[in-house]
């Protein structure tokens, strides 16, 4: 359960540093948006436990906001944060929030001019501990859900050497903590460097880099990871190149017995026939096994498609420092590209419609579940985006596959010693689709349907999860939107056949000031 907190010691000493470092270049307007909501919905199982066993009542919520970003020659900075009061109209049941919250903040800054730069990045969220149980899906519901924090800060410097080569070696320290004490604070320091051909390489060019990662856990032994790869590009036409890599991976995690490192190659294409449409596609071989990439995209006026296919040893820490596989604000980027050709007004739009619209920040994609163990993952991911005068759509499929890779005994205190070996080998699928259609200037409406499957080979039956939503917003003053939803959830665990069912009606209304 999230207690009521306020940023992490370890959280807001990052962000101080960062905002020393910032401040040199912070000479621009900054923009801040507070806001709030208040919202009051009925379910009939608010803490989404099986049939016969859930508890139906009101729930009110008050969800102040803080928006603050800025945007100069030399500073680009993103935060947003929000949190959620939840009031029960009865005694609060077992399973259910009092408080969560939501940060997400990225600054990017050029301390001195064409040298050193400074990339922080801090975040609070909302995470499901495992795909195998009942999904958390209505905000509330704490069953299965935990509060993650993290933050990270790199200092880079990138240097020209004439038309010969360019370098960049970049330093990286970050944090990664939540409110589950099976999973534990861990804390990492990156160095990586690269040199890349430069303007002089005309019908070769050349790629190095070199990378090496220190990681501390509080409940895994410490680990590191060592990477070297060299990379070589050969243009056959000005859209169509050939690619050509090797080098070596070493990690020293506590296997189950498999290489933890080894040689690696790969060779492919790479065909950019416009700035619209671009694809690379790649295959070799790494210590674990055979190794293949792929990253599509194209756009059109109305449209924009994305495909990609990766492997990579990973761990769940590290997931949560990336942002979203899917961002709905970076696909209607795309989308809007047309319309507003000026990327800061474009950036203002994508909000505005965002929250006009009532549109989900992110697609959800494969679930990045809790486990201390190395993994070795493969992902698909194919999603697309439709605009015309009235109908804005998006589109999201995924299939992805982990299998441990270190010693299941890194979860006992997460799993408890009889369930170590849920984790060793996880396969999630999935879909989600989202509408919005403008009915008039100031009003949407919105349908968002989701389906998830998750396998684990220990257990003989999978976990699934649907969610049907329908919203309906309208702009009621400049500053005022008000928004009526409907809610029904379908969820199924991996260790319970019984099914999990909710439905529910909720009236918002969210001002900004």
């Amino acid at each position: 359960m999230a207690e009521m907190t306020i940023l992490p010691l370890s959280v807001r000493k990052a962000c101080t540093v960062a905002a020393l470092l910032l401040a040199p270049a912070a000479r621009g307007e900054w923009s801040v948006t507070p806001g709030i909501s208040g919202r009051l919905s009925y379910s009939d199982n608010v803490n989404l436990r099986p049939a016969g066993q859930g508890t139906g009542q009101f729930v009110m919520e008050l969800a102040p906001s803080l928006v603050v970003s800025d945007r100069t020659p030399r500073l680009q900075f993103n935060a947003s944060w929000q949190g959620h009061l939840y009031e029960y109209a009865r005694d609060r049941v077992s399973g259910t929030d009092r408080f969560t919250q939501q940060l997400d903040a990225a600054a990017l800054a050029e301390v001195l001019s064409d040298l050193l730069f400074l990339d922080a990045s801090a975040s609070i969220s909302q995470q499901p501990v495992t795909p195998l149980l009942a999904g958390p899906g209505n905000g509330y519901a704490s069953d299965n859900r935990n509060e993650v924090r993290s933050y990270r800060v790199s200092p880079y410097i990138r240097y020209a050497f004439g038309a010969f080569a360019t370098a960049k070696l970049r330093y990286a320290h970050d944090m990664v903590d939540s409110d589950n004490l099976g999973f534990g604070r861990s804390t990492a320091d990156t160095l990586n460097l690269t040199l890349a051909s430069g303007g002089v390489f005309r019908r070769i060019g050349w790629t190095l880099a070199l990378s090496s990662q220190h990681l501390d856990d509080s409940i895994a032994p410490p680990s590191s990871s060592r990477f070297a790869n060299l990379s070589l590009r050969y243009t056959l036409t000005p859209e169509l190149s050939w690619t050509l890599g090797g080098g070596y991976d070493k990690f020293d995690y506590e296997s189950m017995g498999s290489d933890t490192q080894g040689a690696s190659w790969s060779t492919g294409f790479a065909w950019q026939p416009s700035p619209r449409t671009s694809l690379t596609v790649s295959g070799g071989r790494r210590y674990y096994g055979n190794s293949y990439f792929l990253a599509g995209s194209h756009r059109s006026r109305h449209t924009v498609w994305n495909i990609s296919y990766s492997d990579d040893v990973t761990t769940t820490r590290s997931q949560f420092l990336l942002p979203s596989a899917v961002d709905t604000a970076a696909m209607l980027n795309r989308l809007f590209i047309p319309a507003f050709p000026d990327p800061v007004q474009r950036a203002i739009a994508v909000e505005a419609y965002i929250r006009a619209s009532g549109l989900p920040r992110s697609l959800p994609d494969s679930v990045n579940y809790f486990t201390n163990r190395y993994m070795l993952q493969r992902q698909f991911q194919a999603s697309a985006g439709l605009q015309l005068a009235r109908t804005t759509a998006l589109l999201s499929v995924f299939h992805s596959r982990r299998e441990a890779l270190s010693l299941f005994q890194a979860d006992s205190v997460l799993l408890g010693s009889s369930g170590g070996l849920v984790n060793d080998k996880v396969r999630q699928r999935g879909a989600t689709a989202v509408v919005d259609y403008t009915l008039t200037s100031r009003s949407h409406i919105s349908l968002a349907a989701n389906f998830n499957e998750s396998f684990a080979g220990a257990l003989p039956d999978p976990a699934r999860h649907a969610s049907l939503r329908l919203f309906l917003s309208s702009r009621l003053q400049p500053r005022l939107t008000g928004t009526i939803e409907l809610r029904m959830l379908h969820t199924r665990s991996a260790l319970d056949p019984r099914p999990v069912r909710e439905h529910a009606i909720a009236a918002s209304l969210a001002a900004s000031f």
